[in-house]
């Protein structure tokens, strides 16, 4: 059975859900914040320990994670396949020649990013947990109750660091199908606009969440800066899809 890259999250789980967009910044009992770019680029996600219908019946569970931060890093990836997809029935064939190099470099491009993404999904998975450490912090006293503030706070930033992360990668597979749904294979160009549908929705489901992490923010400077940085990957994602659907639809 086909295995995607995602562990399993019951310790991270708690009484209630926080719009599934809460992130985790450290990796679980190493005591070292490593960023997510770090990770991706030293590990490769754990895949094979769930298959698609083990994880889509812990998406359906009650319990509050995996959930919906977890499921557009899925769906990213997912469009990033399809983008790979595309120019895998494009390399090699006689009557794409010309565009053979291009189509290469989209390829190897949306691996890494297909790669990323899937690190992406676990990390939103396991960063739930990182909130949850925070509100069981105790709060008998003044001194505790700071701390735990304060946890709380910066694992809401964290929390809207991992779906920013997506979105740009998102962004970044949007870019990539440009080419590919202009130059790949013809009879494979609703395939690209598949992954362009794919990778848009990623990214709003993303934003909803920072959005939701932001609203919770006490330092309303910063709150405005993720908002912002959303807002334009919102925009762009929409006119970066609706470029590559146009251009599909013309072959």
């Amino acid at each position: 059975m086909l295995a995607l890259g995602f562990v399993d999250c019951a310790p991270a789980r708690g009484p209630s859900s926080m719009g599934s967009g809460v992130g985790g910044r450290a990796e679980q009992g190493d005591g070292v914040y490593l960023p997510p770019e770090a990770r991706a680029a030293t590990r490769e996600p754990a895949l094979g320990r769930a298959s698609i219908a083990a994880y889509l019946g812990d998406l359906a569970s009650g319990e509050p994670a995996p959930g919906g931060g977890s499921a557009v890093g899925l769906a990213g990836a997912m469009a990033a396949s399809l983008t790979e997809m595309v120019c895998n029935l494009t390399v090699g064939r006689r009557a794409y020649a010309a565009a053979e190099g291009q189509l290469e470099a989209a390829r190897d491009r949306a691996s890494a990013l297909r790669v990323r993404l899937l690190t992406l999904a676990e990390d939103d998975a396991a960063a739930y947990g990182q909130y949850m450490v925070a509100t069981k912090l105790p709060k008998g006293t003044d001194a505790e109750r700071l701390t735990r503030h304060a946890a709380l706070q910066d694992a809401l930033l964290v929390a809207a660091d991992v779906p920013l992360a997506v979105a740009e990668a998102c962004l970044e597979i949007l870019e990539t199908l440009g080419p590919v749904a202009a130059e790949g294979n013809r009879h494979a160009v609703s395939d690209a606009t598949v992954a362009a549908y794919l990778a848009e929705a990623a990214v709003r489901g993303a934003v909803l969440n920072v959005r939701t992490n932001a609203a919770m923010m006490d330092d309303a400077t910063r709150a405005d800066g993720y908002l912002a940085r959303a807002a334009e990957a919102e925009a762009v994602a929409r006119q970066r899809g609706a470029e590559v659907a146009t251009v599909a639809a013309s072959r």
